[in-house]
């Protein structure tokens, strides 16, 4: 399915930086209808569906799909994110726990336009506007003995051209699981430790330096941290999930506070722009999907659930995140 004038043709995109668009609502329609698109493992699939009143996640509703390639490296999609490009348009930023992280080129045909396999177990990517720097979060051991996670850097010769990415630079960062750029710097998170960090340079040059970071430090308890989103509904703040806690950070002054009760297994929290939010919970410490999306209303009581339903399969949903890209 090509959508590349569809997609192109979003009006008042930053170019490559993350939106907050389908937050908002773009015309007559309530604040509660906004896109979901959520990382199904069962058949290793990024799916997109409208959240509204009435509305099931059905086919007929879809708005997206993709489907990671075959082999054992794309296998357990584990995260998305989009972003609006100069040269593409939307692309689709996506990892797979099985080893590989990608670029996928929306709506033309949704072909990789670059991809990449960073040591041990990916699970965020993102990508910094106008220089076109890929950083991935890997959770493991980055190679044979060595240190246990890792942020990955690639740099491009050529910022509207992935196929120039190289890697440049690799940080130790244990249990690495959550990356995102606020338009100002790369924030990441860890089983100890969230992180701001200041990307300097540009093309082969691009690096990462270290501005400011908290440390969770008793070792009976690490946060073991795992999601990590902007907060929809006031950019000055991010979402963060890990040890059965959702915590809302300030990005000035790194107060953490808490934002829903203890819960475990919460694979990624969001919240829009109305204060609604969603989140997936796995199963159980074995399972770590679940069939469910669960939402809540602005004062954070529950108000619905969403599962595939007419595909035929129950889906087995590992993150859910907000799509920014407009399909209107």
């Amino acid at each position: 399915m090509d959508r590349r004038t569809l997609l192109k043709g979003t009006a008042a995109a930053a170019v490559g930086a993350p939106l907050a668009s389908l937050a908002m609502p773009t015309s007559a329609k309530a604040a509660s209808v906004y896109h979901v698109a959520v990382c199904e493992q069962g058949r290793n699939q990024i799916l997109i569906h409208p959240v509204a009143p009435d509305v099931d996640w059905t086919p007929a509703t879809q708005l997206w799909q993709w489907k990671a390639p075959a082999g054992d490296a794309w296998n357990m999609l584990s995260d998305v994110k989009f972003r609006n490009t100069t040269a593409f348009g939307w692309v689709a930023l996506v990892t797979a726990s099985g080893g590989k992280v990608g670029i996928v080129n929306m709506g033309d045909g949704d072909g990789l336009l670059w991809q990449a396999t960073p040591n041990g177990n990916p699970h965020s990517i993102e990508r910094i506007p106008d220089i076109g720097v890929i950083v991935t979060a890997s959770s493991e051991t980055r190679s044979p003995g060595g240190y246990p996670g890792c942020l990955t850097i690639y740099a491009p010769t050529n910022s509207d051209d992935p196929s120039t990415l190289a890697q440049v630079q690799t940080i130790d960062y244990e249990g690495a699981h959550g990356l995102w750029y606020d338009g100002s710097h790369l924030w990441a998170l860890g089983t100890w430790t969230l992180t701001q960090y200041e990307v300097t340079g540009s093309h082969r040059d691009a690096r990462l330096v270290k501005v400011w970071g908290h440390t969770w430090p008793d070792p009976k308890h690490p946060f073991n941290g795992h999601g990590l989103d902007t907060d929809h509904s006031d950019p000055n703040y991010l979402l963060i999930t890990g040890g059965g806690s959702v915590l809302r950070v300030n990005k000035s002054t790194g107060a953490l506070t808490p934002m829903k009760p203890s819960s475990d297994g919460v694979k990624s929290f969001a919240r829009i722009a109305s204060g609604e939010s969603f989140w997936q919970q796995a199963v159980d410490a074995k399972i770590h999907w679940n069939i469910f999306i669960e939402f809540f209303d602005s004062s954070g009581n529950f108000d619905r659930t969403r599962k595939l339903q007419g595909y035929g399969y129950e889906g087995q949903f590992y993150k859910a995140r907000l799509s920014s890209v407009d399909f209107t």
